[in-house]
């Protein structure tokens, strides 16, 4: 059994991703004293050796998640920081640094935590992961089933006038990228997939950086909307994907799809 170890300022806090972890059989030792002692430097380092996976909890600030990163000395612990839902920048950096092995949200549904722990895994033992072997991600193909858009009739004319209103207000790059992802349909694409696409050149932190900040604009302009979920899905460590409903929306409306194609 692989053992979690989660650091929190509030142990009540983690309650939900504890109970997605447990169901996935993995042994969880959630504490707020141990994050309380290493901070202080009177914890045994040795104490982390136990843990394959460590949680940083969003209760704690970037600061402090710095200081425990550089109190790890196991390069075999797999350093995973959790969100509430917003990403930092600091946070994107640490990922593209490899400080960080993966960011993780509250909204992650237990299909999707399996699937980022077991491509962790994989990483450490140095075997294929799904992105280098092309698999789709189980964790798609359960998602295609979830949504109620997909029992839904067609969208009321006022409903899609929201959403021509929004596609209006895009720049011509956040169009782009809404485009590279209607056309991948349910599948992820990753960042560098992306950025190579809308810069056609050598991906870089800088392309990275401005794609993070790229993608926030589109979902906050998406939020005026009555999309039950955010636009863009962030999988963290993979990349984007649409929302199944806008990708519908898209698909079933000439209106929609011309103005996001530049047809």
């Amino acid at each position: 059994m692989n053992q979690v170890l989660i650091l929190t300022k509030n142990i009540l806090a983690e309650q939900d991703i504890q109970q997605k972890l447990q169901a996935l059989n993995y042994e969880v030792y959630c504490s707020a004293r141990v994050f309380e002692n290493s901070i202080r430097h009177v914890e045994s380092l040795e104490f982390f050796n136990y843990f394959q996976y460590l949680i940083l909890s969003e209760t704690i600030c970037e600061s402090e998640v710095m200081e425990i990163i550089q109190l790890i000395k196991n390069p075999a612990i797999r350093i995973i920081r959790k969100v509430e839902e917003k990403v930092t920048e600091m946070d994107h950096q640490y990922l593209e640094e490899e400080v960080l092995h993966a960011i993780i949200s509250n909204e992650d549904s237990v299909d999707e935590l399996r699937e980022c722990l077991y491509a962790l895994k994989k990483q450490e033992s140095k075997e294929p992961t799904y992105e280098s072997q092309k698999y789709v991600q189980l964790s798609d193909k359960v998602s295609l089933i979830k949504p109620n858009v997909l029992q839904k009739n067609t969208a009321s004319p006022e409903e899609n006038y929201q959403f021509l209103e929004v596609l209006h207000h895009l720049s011509q790059t956040e169009t782009k990228i809404l485009y590279i992802l209607v056309q991948a349909g349910n599948k992820v694409v990753t960042r560098e997939t992306i950025c190579h696409k809308i810069w056609n050149e050598e991906v870089n932190k800088s392309h990275l950086a401005s794609l993070s900040s790229t993608i926030t604009r589109i979902k906050t302009k998406f939020e005026q909307t009555n999309l039950p979920h955010k636009a863009i899905q962030t999988l963290w460590g993979k990349g984007y994907r649409i929302n199944p409903e806008l990708l519908d929306r898209i698909q079933k409306n000439e209106a929609l799809h011309a103005l996001v194609s530049n047809e």
